[in-house]
């Protein structure tokens, strides 16, 4: 009885934080379920680790209701607010997430700590998209957050969309898209093709285009085109600098690779730990699923080093199926869609094989060669990515 004030202060505070507030239309109320789990995350404040765990996995109310209540107890913080525009993102809600963001970017800790919202290369979303479009959404998410109506980034939505088979969200990205660049003079001709006839036809689209690979003649060509314009000396010294930044960005990207997968599998073996601990019926088929896990995280790691995945990747594709394996109903849904995608990529790459094509086929292409390494802004990805970490 002491504590039945304290419960109902945090049944009332939760159930303000899931409405989206005034001024606009009010939804549905929640199902007992998940008031439930908003009461349970809303209990206990969460780290900002702990609410991109949420955030990639879908859980996306829980996750709002956790940084909101992180903003709350921390009104200084700029991260709680940037991990809120990031769901916010998500859920579809881009105007109220720029809203958000431009809050976090007047407080002092925006600057201080170097806060940013992380997005990547078209082209790095691209090799996302066919293997897990979910995935690749929430990237999308975060570069319309960073860098405005970015109609790349609605065609790639588009594509997106398709692939998951949500086809009046691909259609609606995909008229955005025409609305900002109506020649859509970035994308490839056949895979946009392909794109409108899958809408018409409500079948995935089927892409035929070389891999994201970067053609193995573009530092020749950078070094061709400085030596005419600057002569050799000079153009030798650029071309010089030119590939000892490349290696440094490379370096930096396995270095994060290195650093966020020793960090998952530390807190992986914790778990795997536990769960040789527990007897029961359901101890062995939790223990087996944990080990797949811990195998896909090896594998990860070394797409890793091989520079084949960056670390952000990584980590969604780590929340997905960590949220998977928890019941066998979620972990058998994980095991079809991954079945299904790999079904569509094969599909793929045999109509790759049989075009003739002699490059290097490990993913179709939807954008021209030079689209492909930035977005309409010239900028390829964030240089400020600190949304993360165990303190506010």
């Amino acid at each position: 009885m002491k504590r039945l004030p304290q419960l109902i202060l945090t049944l009332l505070f939760t159930g303000a934080l899931v409405l989206p507030g005034a001024g606009v239309t009010l939804v549905p109320p929640p199902q007992a379920a998940q008031v439930a789990r908003s009461v349970q995350v809303a209990a206990k404040l969460l780290t900002p680790d702990e609410v991109i765990v949420l955030m990639n996995a879908g859980r996306l109310t829980d996750a709002e209701t956790a940084a909101r209540a992180a903003s709350a107890a921390h009104p200084e913080s700029a991260r709680s607010l940037l991990l809120l525009a990031r769901i916010q993102a998500r859920q579809g809600r881009l105007p109220e997430a720029r809203v958000t963001l431009s809050r976090a970017q007047t407080l002092p800790q925006w600057d201080e700590q170097e806060l940013g919202v992380p997005f990547e290369s078209p082209g790095r979303i691209e090799q996302v998209m066919l293997r897990d479009p979910a995935a690749a959404r929430g990237l999308l998410a975060d570069v319309l957050l960073a860098e405005g109506d970015d109609p790349k980034a609605y065609y790639l939505l588009a594509m997106t969309e398709a692939f998951a088979r949500e086809w009046d969200a691909a259609r609606a990205a995909l008229v955005r898209a025409r609305a900002l660049a109506p020649s859509l003079g970035f994308a490839d001709p056949e895979s946009l093709a392909s794109l409108e006839r899958a809408l018409q036809e409500n079948q995935p689209p089927v892409l035929d285009g070389p891999a994201l690979a970067p053609s193995p003649w573009r530092y020749a060509w950078v070094a061709v085109g400085v030596f005419l314009a600057w002569g050799a000396p000079v153009g030798f010294r650029a071309f010089k600098r030119y590939l000892q930044a490349e290696r440094v960005r490379r370096e930096r990207r396995i270095t994060e690779v290195t650093e966020r997968t020793s960090a998952l599998q530390a807190q992986l073996d914790e778990v795997l730990r536990q769960a040789r601990q527990q007897t029961g019926p359901q101890a062995q088929p939790f223990l087996a699923r944990l080990t797949y896990l811990n195998s896909q995280l090896k594998q990860w790691r070394q797409e890793g080093l091989d520079d084949l995945a960056t670390a952000a990747m990584i980590q969604t594709r780590y929340d997905r199926l960590y949220a998977a394996v928890h019941t066998e109903e979620t972990f058998a849904v994980y095991i079809a869609e991954e079945k299904e995608r790999e079904i569509q990529e094969a599909n793929s790459l045999a109509v790759i094989a049989r075009s003739g094509t002699q490059r290097q086929a490990s993913g179709p292409s939807s954008l021209r060669k030079s689209e492909r390494s930035s977005w309409s802004s010239g900028r390829s990805s964030s240089s400020r990515d600190n949304s993360g970490g165990s303190k506010w």
